[in-house]
């Protein structure tokens, strides 16, 4: 399965959203102008992490639970781990007709999903949650290294693209779990910081541990040196070659349905490379999105040229994020940075929270994209 592009390679434009929005909006009404500012797909949440989230457009306030599910799962293809928080029948249904919509507006659809951050899922099966370096298991995630969680993220997907049809699968949380985000109030006052902030979410539970000695390597060892700060080039193996199983099984879960599938990576560099990202990791997806967030000149550069180098040659597409001090001007201004460093499409982020006010600085970005 590849991205299929037309004669002249044409940057496409994407923007995030959320099944609310298709709630508030009307599904129809969203496709619209969706399309209307130059967009070419919208990502929709299907699976989601907790978050208060600021609807701007609409002036309201709508929570998401943690692992939320915009669908039912189906009754087969599961096993052990299935979803458990599933969203009220008001979003499904606005999603599926959202769905619909975006076929009758011309509009690529992307099944935007997290994939391994859900409370409920590691609160059912504790032995399966990532831990972070001092050995506490997290309450969030769970550990790729653990095959019962490859199988788990494989049935996920396969579920999505035969609830949904998508033209391609947004993998978010397909990485091994960093110290943030950890979906909490985090009281710090001595915050680990550099390189000690990249490794204190190591992970290093039994089903890593087993990774680590069948790679060669001895597990008290690494944790060792990652305590000294150390040891960071064979972690970074070690968690390439544990991502790279969950991104094969979860790649072909959709491939068999004959839907792409893309890796997003929005950590720093130095962090995104201990989670797994890496282009070993990479080889089956057909795609990479790396977040540039609001980045601007040499930081956004330099960010960008960082993940890039850890998506291998998989095609790339940079998320940049609006902002009220981000003008249409810059943005448009930022997007043509990345496309001239490598980007081949866009993301705007996020169509469902930005004012009324921001939607020409979206046009701007996505003419910006596609320059007469």
């Amino acid at each position: 399965m590849t991205i299929t592009r037309d004669e002249e390679l044409r940057v496409t434009v994407q923007v995030f959203c959320y099944p609310e929005d298709a709630v508030l909006t009307g599904p129809a009404r969203l496709c619209e102008l969706a399309a209307e500012l130059g967009a070419d797909a919208i990502a929709v949440a299907v699976r989601y992490h907790p978050a208060r989230r600021w609807f701007a457009r609409h002036g309201v306030v709508r929570y998401s639970a943690p692992g939320i599910t915009y669908f039912r799962p189906s009754d087969e293809g599961y096993g052990r781990l299935r979803p458990v928080a599933i969203a009220a029948d008001q979003e499904i249904t606005a999603l599926r007709e959202l769905r619909e919509e975006a076929r009758r507006y011309g509009l690529r659809f992307h099944a935007w999903t997290v994939v391994l951050h859900d409370d409920p899922v590691v609160a059912a099966h504790p032995d399966l949650a990532a831990r972070t370096l001092d050995g506490t298991p997290t309450i969030h995630a769970l550990c790729p290294s653990n095959p019962d969680v490859v199988s788990y993220a494989a049935a996920l997907v396969t579920d999505v693209c035969a609830q949904f049809d998508p033209d391609l699968v947004e993998l978010e949380s397909a990485l091994y779990a960093a110290w943030d985000p950890s979906y909490v109030i985090s009281l710090e006052l001595a915050p680990p910081t550099g390189t000690a902030r990249a490794l204190a979410g190591q992970c290093f539970c039994g089903a890593c541990a087993r990774l680590m000695e069948e790679l060669g390597h001895d597990p008290d060892d690494l944790r060792r040196q990652a305590l000294d700060q150390e040891g960071t080039g064979t972690l970074r193996t070690v968690r390439a070659e544990g991502t790279r199983r969950l991104v094969e099984a979860t790649a072909a879960a959709a491939h068999r349905q004959d839907t792409a599938v893309r890796s997003l990576v929005f950590e720093d560099p130095e962090t995104a490379a201990l989670q797994g990202a890496d282009p070993s990791a990479f080889k089956a997806v057909d795609a990479v999105g790396v977040g540039c967030g609001t980045l601007t000149g040499e930081a956004l550069t330099a960010r960008f040229a960082g993940l890039a180098a850890l998506a291998g040659d998989r095609p790339l597409l940079a998320s940049l994020n609006w902002s009220p001090d981000r003008t249409g001007e810059r943005l448009a201004a930022d997007v043509r940075v990345v496309l001239d460093a490598g980007a081949s499409d866009i993301a705007l982020y996020n169509l469902s929270l930005v004012p009324g006010s921001a939607l020409p600085d979206f046009a701007a970005a996505a003419r910006a994209a596609r320059p007469a």
